[in-house]
């Protein structure tokens, strides 16, 4: 068995297409008004866009209710999460391919089914050859800080958790055997329904991976949901990992976020 590391990629995002966008805003009558410079990313545009098409606020006079609009995109964005106008947000998403988490992630994950799509690595496909690989919980790692009763306990947990997998190979392993999983003969129905069967001996914690994209009012809620101090270890694991990635390249819509000292994340403005 070995131990995986959780990896995040950001494999996609919204895309504007800003062709489209001048056909549209000229068929709304829009003439005065600019695509923000290169500091505003495509999501970030989108979500703005929808957003002025609400009030029609483009430029002053479009609306005769409106006789100014903000120019400042920092402030503007401010205004929105704060004003909580959050179904514009949903337009936009990011995409990331996760590896290295487990099915405990992947449970937890599914609780936020609203606002995402998942494509999980399927284990009715997906057989294990020697290997049946876990996530090592944060809570059992080595720490300096430690007590000796704490390390002692640690350490022997590890030791259970390296042997409960290490047993599952070799049962795993024997039922291939059984059912004579690598002879020429078995064709890939064969193979499929018995690697769906398989896998119910397997653990919860083996580590596996995919596809999701999240718009990013779904983003928004996970993140404060669960980089947040009582979330389950793995999932606060990912999601710290996730809120890093978004506040440094959306600012404008996760800016607020703010992180606290024990690593956990904080919104500025709850329940967009």
């Amino acid at each position: 068995m070995s131990i995986t590391n959780i990896e995040i990629f950001r494999i996609a995002q919204t895309t504007v297409n800003a062709q489209a966008v001048d056909r549209w805003l000229n068929y709304l009558g829009v003439f005065e008004f600019d695509l923000p410079a290169e500091a505003v990313s495509d999501p970030a545009l989108l979500i703005a866009l929808a957003a002025k098409r609400c009030y029609m606020s483009f430029e002053p006079g479009l609306n005769p209710n409106v006789t100014r609009v903000r120019k400042d995109y920092v402030d503007y964005f401010d205004n929105l999460l704060r004003s909580k106008h959050g179904s514009v947000l949903e337009h936009s998403s990011f995409t990331y391919a996760i590896e290295g988490v487990t099915r405990v992630f992947t449970a937890e994950m599914n609780r936020h089914r609203a606002g995402w799509a998942i494509s999980e690595g399927s284990l009715r496909f997906i057989r294990f050859d020697r290997d049946v690989p876990y996530w090592l919980p944060t809570s059992i790692r080595e720490d300096a800080t430690d007590d000796l009763e704490l390390a002692e306990r640690k350490r022997l947990t590890r030791e259970e958790f390296h042997e409960a997998f290490r047993d599952t190979e070799e049962r795993y392993a024997r039922l291939l055997s059984i059912w004579e999983m690598d002879a020429a003969d078995k064709n890939f129905s064969y193979k499929k329904k018995v690697t769906s069967c398989l896998r119910r001996i397997v653990p919860l914690g083996v580590s596996t991976g995919g596809v999701w994209t999240g718009n990013i009012r779904a983003l928004r809620h996970v993140i404060a949901m669960r980089a947040a101090p009582a979330a389950e270890e793995e999932i606060f694991h990912v999601f710290g990992k996730v809120a890093d990635d978004v506040i440094a390249s959306e600012p404008l819509m996760f800016g607020d976020f703010k992180r606290c000292d024990d690593g956990s994340f904080e919104p500025g403005y709850w329940k967009v």
